[in-house]
Formats: structure tokens, sequence, C-alpha cells
């Protein structure tokens, strides 16, 4: 909004700015024409007189050398005669020598008003950007009054504010919707936010939801509701949180007739990052544990029955992904691996292709155990090239710590507290954490804890 104002702006000085130039242009051109003009007809009519007084001087000139010849006669009477008719002659003619032509130039002042005008006009202040709403506190209506509060783009001038308000009829045939199911899996959390997720589940309209925000003490006693975050438009909602505390978070849907009944509460911690694993992206081989954190791969093929033919799942890696962290900051989490079992594990992008090996494309980065017949071999893979890198302990817990702000992604032997490599990565979007399984065995996934000091060394 603010760059817009100031867009706005900078276009109107500018237009103006043309506009008085322009004119003002037009006006010197319009004036040096008529001193132009005026100077020509003062230089025609100097001229003509030039030419005239040429001409008494030449008749001048005549009489007085026919004065001179006739006074050398010594004819008094004769030299009188003579000297009365050309005088007469001579006086005939009208002479004026006098200066016809004014030296002062005549040509009027432009008129500027309308100049005046437009740069008068250029201190008209552009009309501010529409303000925004801030989401609306707790407690801030009562039966009687509403508290609203909203935001102000610095570089605005506002004289006042008109605030529109209309009265919605209580009788209104519209039902109150009923409230959205709690889904204790639709969340992904972090130390500083919660990305909230709930199905509508509502036969009645619904306009918008509330999210409701409560803090859970140790003892498990919940707060008033902290937040709300009102006008929610869809059925997800990022919500800032603070570090190392539990929060319980609940939705009400809204329409015409009011708020719904607040859902079933959500318990949520940011004690680290949180994801659930989206079995929709999951290769058809894969099985899942109860809470989803434990994935396995069967010696045995399942029935063609069991296989998704979708466009969403891996086909070739037996692979699945976690949900998307769309949170910018630093994530962690472990896996749990044995190593009898050749396993993927790392970070793709959502538009990763799903007909390729995790860490053989740019869209992937991922550490990857192969089993020879002589020994343990580990490769940190990115559009299918790996470092030449030996590790000599078998890691049976391994640390993936992702930094969005410094474009890495590291990976550690969680009990020796040894880094094992860091990729370079300057993401464009947000990530997925990936999990692929090369041969049959399985993997388990540890999220929502604390990130260990030794990452930060």
């Amino acid at each position: 909004h603010m760059g817009e104002n100031f867009g706005r702006r900078e276009q109107h000085l500018e237009q103006h700015y043309n506009d008085v130039l322009q004119t003002l242009s037009q006006r010197y051109d319009d004036r040096a024409a008529a001193l132009q003009d005026e100077k020509k007809s003062k230089l025609e009519a100097l001229y003509g007189q030039l030419l005239d007084c040429g001409r008494a001087l030449d008749s001048s000139k005549e009489l007085i050398e026919s004065a001179q010849e006739v006074h050398r006669c010594h004819d008094k009477r004769l030299f009188l005669k003579v000297c009365v008719c050309a005088i007469e002659d001579f006086a005939k003619e009208d002479m004026d020598l006098t200066l016809s032509t004014s030296l002062e130039f005549t040509t009027p002042l432009s008129d500027l008003s309308d100049v005046k005008t437009m740069m008068d006009s250029i201190n008209v202040v552009p009309a501010p950007s529409a303000p925004v709403i801030n989401p609306q506190s707790p407690n801030s209506a009562s039966q009687t009054s509403l508290r609203v509060c909203w935001s102000l783009f610095s570089d605005d001038t506002v004289e006042f504010y008109e605030l529109y308000y209309r009265p919605v009829l209580e009788d209104c045939p519209a039902s109150d919707p009923s409230a959205p199911p709690g889904n204790t899996r639709g969340y992904l959390s972090c130390p500083e936010a919660a990305l909230i997720r709930w199905e509508s589940g509502n036969t009645n309209p619904v306009d918008s939801y509330t999210v409701e925000i409560r803090e859970l003490s140790s003892d498990g006693a919940e707060s008033d509701v902290k937040e709300s975050i009102v006008a929610v438009p869809s059925c997800q909602c990022l919500v800032q949180l603070h570090p190392g505390q539990s929060y319980v978070i609940s939705v009400r849907a809204v329409n015409i007739g009011g708020p719904s009944e607040r859902s079933q509460g959500l318990t949520v911690h940011t004690t680290g990052t949180y994801f659930s694993l989206l079995e929709d992206s999951s290769h058809h081989c894969l099985c899942f544990s109860e809470d989803t954190l434990t994935i396995s791969y069967g010696y045995e093929d399942p029935p063609l029955s069991a296989m998704a033919f979708d466009d969403t799942g891996f086909t070739r890696c037996v692979a699945v992904l976690g949900e998307l962290i769309p949170v910018r900051g630093c994530h962690y989490w472990e896996v749990e691996v044995d190593d009898e079992t050749e396993y993927r594990v790392g970070v793709a992008y959502e538009d990763t292709d799903r007909n390729s090996y995790l860490g053989a494309n740019n869209t992937s980065w991922c550490m990857r155990h192969i089993l020879t017949p002589t020994r343990h071999k580990y490769e940190f893979l990115h559009n299918g090239w790996s470092p030449d890198l030996r590790i000599t302990v078998n890691p049976v817990r391994i640390g993936v710590a992702l930094d969005y702000e410094h474009g890495t992604l590291s990976f550690y032997n969680v009990d020796l507290k040894q880094h094992l490599h860091t990729f370079q990565c300057h993401f464009r979007s947000f990530v997925h954490p990936c999990f692929g399984l090369d041969n049959p065995g399985e993997l388990s996934i540890h999220n929502g804890i604390e990130t260990p000091k030794f990452t930060f060394i």
C-alpha cells in the first residue's frame, strides 16, 4: 500500500511538472513570435522614415546649390526672386522629421494565471490508501460498544476518518454454523509459529472463521483467550507463537447468523518443529505406524489393490514427504535408522518429480546410506552428485537441521554430536521433509524436539 501511494504521488507530480513545463514553453514561443513581429514592423517604419529623411536632405542640398549659383551672379534682385521661388517649392513638400516609431516594445505580458493554478494544484495531497482493520482483540466488544482498530500507512496525510457500519437484523433466516471438527493431526508447528488446518464440515454457509489461542500451563490449566484472529477466509491459518510454550487452539465458524460453538481444542507445543507425513505422497509399498511417524517397506509387495495409481505419490523411489514447512527460520528433526537398511533422508520442493529418486534431481537434497559387500557407504546427494566423504561410525540417529535464512541443510550423528555434512541450498521456496527406503526395512521420525546446542557450532 505504501509503495502504491508513493507511486501514485510520484506519477501525480511528474504529470503536473510536465504540464507546467509544456505550458511555459508554449508561452515562451508565443511571446518570442510576437516580439519578432513587432520588431519587424518597427524596422520597416524606421526604414521608411530613413528614406524620407534622405529625400529631404537631397532637396535641401539642391536648394543650397541653386542659391550659391545665383549668388555668384551679383544680381541681388534675381537672387531674391529665385530664392523665394525655390523656398516656396521646398516649403510645399511636407517633411515630418520627428521619429514616428516608438522605440518601446508594446507586446503585452503573457497571461500565466493558468500556470499559477497548475502550480498551486501540485501541492494537493493524493487520496490516502485504504486503512487496514487490525485483528479484533479479545473481549473488545460489549453489548453496547465495539472497539475497532486500524492501521495508518506512514506516508499518508490524513485529516480524519469516516467509519461506516450497518446493523445486521437479529432475526435473519441464516442459521449458526456448526463447530468445525477438531483434527489432531491437522497442524504443523515450530518454535515461533503454527499452521493450523481444519475441515469445515458445515451444511450451513460459512463466511469466515475465527481462530482462538489460549495458553496451556504446565499443570494443564487453560488460560482465557489470549488472542483471536478474525475473518480467516479458508480452512487454515498461520499463527505467530512464542518458543517453548504450549497452547490450545480452537476454531469457530462464522456467518451472518453469528459464530458457532468453539471446536475441539488442539494442543500445540512450540518446543521444536512438528510435522506429520503426507500419506497421499507415499509410494504404494510403504506402510505407516498408527502415529504415522514410523515408516516401513515390507519384504513382500503389497497386493495390486493396495497400489495407488494417482499423480501425487512417488512411483519409482519408495518415499514419502512430510508436511510443507512454510515458516522462515531454523527447523530440526531426527530420524532413527537401522544400519542394515538403505535409506534416503532430506528435504524436497513440493514440485519434486515423483518419478525420480530423492537426490537425483535439482529439487531434492538427501543423505543416502548404501550397503556394499565390504562396507557402508554414505552419500550427500543433490542433482545426482555427492562429495566424496568417509563416515567411520554408522549413525543410528540422524539430526537434520534446516535453516531457511542462511540457505543450509545440515546432517549430524546425534549420539556422537558429530557434524556430517552441510548443503548450501539457496532455497527458492519452502520445502518438505522427505524420507525414502531403498530396501526392506523401517525408519522412525522424531520431531517436536528442541534443537540441540551442538548444531550451532
